[in-house]
């Protein structure tokens, strides 16, 4: 898990000074161990750069990375869990590995697939790949976007990076890379595709079927010799991570946050003891809550409102994981999105596009949260739920069996009827701020809050992006105050839409 930039200048012979590629490092340092921050490279026609979170191949996988030849160059983002079976395959068709990471995987794997690279690929990415002698590049983010990816034209120069903050020092606007697309500059294609039909089974031998992907998940994201924390809340979307973590890993660490006496720590707690899992608790002050607000602004890179409470909340959990010396940890995102477990499915004419339009979504709102409050205390946190398998097999689920005779997530709670306790395999679903505590309290001080100068630039916006509320001109105010570009032509650029499905596409001029 890392931070990166890179420059490509594809007209240019010589080599690119890596110097702004350095600026843009330097505001993502937090993305990388201390002494493996800010590495920059410089090539014929590219600068590429890496922040790195040591975590296969500790020693050995430095990065940017080059092949035997030193012609072929990589900066990569991310955990590809299925390295070790192409490592495998391709050692079979001769190519020979000089270290055991994964970011060589995906040197060898370019040169063997090319732009096929991406679609074969398991896991958490977003990479820049950079041929010295055909002058060629490759950049790709996964089919999720559980990594983030961003980039920008100037002149006849391509910039990609891993935060919208890397772009600031540039005084360059930058544009989201859509999840499952790969570019060379030239084109770019949507690798991944929505999956077709509907598995087969009885509710029971489906619910068995997801219960086995979700564990297999979970055991891929804590094969790791390092120790593993797990965000609990008590829930059952966590607490199905944390019990499978600890089948498959021998050091796992329960970190949960809430305000004392708050439902989710009063069932995390007695989980944990219960289970024998060691549990630490980071209790929850207003005012510490209040004091942090302008930086969590400036952490997430957003101003929407419920993704602000939202990492306000979490964000204690994984300043406690880098306390902890913990550098892998798991988080419960994106079954919700999934597996019907929010209130409005009920109610939705049409719960399937509901579900496709969340889950496509998540990329901008708990994934970039999630990524961010972690990576600021250089913590790589992980999203089983957001497996390939999983996401491939809970896509085609009919409904009935994620909500069922006013249950939601029906089918997870049966496939954890024999991992868990009944008390957490049957908790109803509870909102975060009643299950922390937080309640509206964050919220009301906001509300109180007057916006300061820099909404006076853009009469109209708050009205043009439908945001009515006082909170939201507060955030908006303190986003753009961080030198962020106007958000209309962020979220509303030319060529950038939402397909049918929920999937982020572009739909400009060489987009397939």
């Amino acid at each position: 898990m890392c931070g990166i930039a890179a420059e490509i200048q594809p007209r240019v012979r010589g080599e690119v000074d890596v110097v702004r590629v350095e600026k843009m490092l330097a505001e993502i340092r937090h993305r990388g161990d201390p002494e493996n921050a800010g590495s920059a490279r410089a090539l014929p026609g590219a600068a590429l750069g890496c922040n790195r979170l040591a975590i296969v191949d500790r020693e050995a996988a430095e990065q940017p990375m080059s092949d035997e030849s030193g012609e072929l160059w990589v900066t990569f983002n991310g955990e590809i869990y299925n390295h070790a079976a192409l490592r495998e395959e391709l050692s079979r068709l001769g190519h020979v590995f000089r270290t055991g990471s994964d970011t060589e995987v995906l040197l060898h794997g370019y040169t063997e697939w090319g732009r096929e690279l991406p679609g074969r690929l398991d896991g958490m990415f977003a990479f820049v790949v950079h041929d010295v002698r055909r002058r060629e590049f490759l950049a790709a983010r996964d089919r999720i976007g559980v990594k983030p990816l961003y980039r920008c034209a100037q002149g006849d120069a391509l910039y990609f990076a891993s935060e919208l903050k890397c772009f600031l020092p540039l005084a360059l606007e930058a544009e989201e890379f859509p999840p499952g697309h790969w570019t060379d500059g030239t084109d770019t294609v949507r690798y991944h595709h929505e999956p077709q039909g509907r598995p087969s089974g009885t509710s029971r031998e489906l619910a068995a079927e997801f219960g086995r992907r979700l564990e297999e998940a979970v055991r891929k994201r804590v094969d790791t010799d390092l120790p593993v924390g797990v965000i609990y809340s008590g829930g059952l979307d966590s607490a199905s991570v944390l019990a499978l973590a600890a089948r498959h890993h021998p050091d796992v660490t329960a970190i949960s946050v809430g305000f004392p006496g708050s439902e989710d720590l009063e069932f995390a707690v007695r989980s944990c003891a219960e289970l024998g899992i060691r549990h630490v608790v980071r209790n929850l002050t207003l005012d510490d809550l209040v004091r942090d607000l302008p930086e969590r602004v400036r952490q997430t890179e957003t101003f929407e409102t419920v993704d602000l409470m939202d990492a306000s909340v979490m964000a204690p959990a994984f300043e406690a994981a880098h306390e902890l010396g913990l550098k892998v940890v798991l988080v419960g995102d994106g079954s919700d999105e999934l597996l019907a477990g929010y209130d409005l499915f009920r109610t939705h004419p049409d719960p399937v596009e509901l579900m496709r339009y969340r889950v496509g979504n998540l990329r901008r709102t708990d994934l970039q949260r999630v990524d961010r409050v972690s990576m600021h205390h250089t913590v790589e946190a992980r999203v089983p739920f957001l497996d390939r398998d999983v996401v491939d097999f809970a896509w085609r689920l009919p409904m009935d069996v994620k909500y069922r005779d006013g249950t939601e997530k029906w089918i997870l709670r049966e496939a954890m009827a024999d991992v868990l306790p009944s008390y957490l395999a049957e908790r109803p679903k509870i909102r975060m701020p009643e299950g922390t505590g937080l309640y509206y309290q964050l919220l009301e001080y906001v509300r109180q809050l007057a916006p300061g100068g820099t909404l006076d630039r853009y009469p109209g916006l708050l009205e043009r992006l439908g945001l009515d509320q006082p909170e939201a001109a507060y955030f908006l105010d303190l986003y753009l105050s961080l030198g962020h570009p106007v958000p209309e032509s962020r979220y509303k650029r030319p060529g950038w839409d939402f397909s049918p499905n929920g999937y982020f596409v572009f739909s400009g001029a060489g987009a397939r």
